[in-house]
């Protein structure tokens, strides 16, 4: 591997690992303000406790406005960083986003109850079961990708080009007929 691209690999990592500890962190915080579906135990399986209840799409939800934080914050955290190398800070945040959103699903679903139906075999007819954590639009798994791109090519867009940027870019003369 060439000297020049060990800066680079150094950053994506490092953005990458940040990626991951954010998204431990937010899979706890989304396990401990997200309610629980409710079930109640019938006879041949489940069926829901109340169908009006918010915690239908609290999941959801949750996981939308947490990874658009910790989106904004990977990208805050790994900018102060790295900002000296945006092209690997771009491939970096893509990565570090996708653990994040990983890694934070897979927590809250740890953390949070069991499988309702494997629970309710084993309880009486009328008892209430609490729903395990996940979600069911699989979209918002993008939102810290898209909220952290956004914020680095705003900050990209508006910050001024330094020698450190200058030197990553091999300098050709420009013109007609040149060779």
């Amino acid at each position: 591997m060439s000297d020049t691209w060990r800066p680079g690999l150094g950053v994506a990592i490092g953005t990458a690992l940040t990626g991951l500890a954010l998204g431990v962190v937010m899979g706890a915080v989304w396990w401990w303000v997200t309610p629980t579906e409710q079930w109640i135990r019938i006879d041949g399986g489940l069926g829901a406790a109340d169908l009006s209840a918010s915690s239908w799409f609290a999941a959801d939800g949750w996981f939308l406005i947490l990874g658009v934080i910790a989106g904004l914050l990977l990208t805050g955290i790994t900018w102060a960083l790295f900002r000296t190398r945006p092209v690997a800070l771009v491939i970096g945040i893509v990565l570090g986003a996708a653990l994040l959103s990983l890694v934070a699903w897979s927590v809250g679903g740890v953390l949070g109850p069991p499988d309702a139906t494997s629970v309710a075999d084993s309880l009486p007819i009328g008892s209430n079961v609490d729903g395990s954590l996940g979600l069911r639009a699989l979209g918002v798994l993008g939102a810290p990708a898209v909220s952290a791109l956004a914020l680095l090519a705003l900050l990209i867009a508006v910050a001024p080009v330094t020698e450190d940027w200058q030197r990553q870019v091999p300098q050709q003369p420009v013109g007609v007929g040149t060779s």
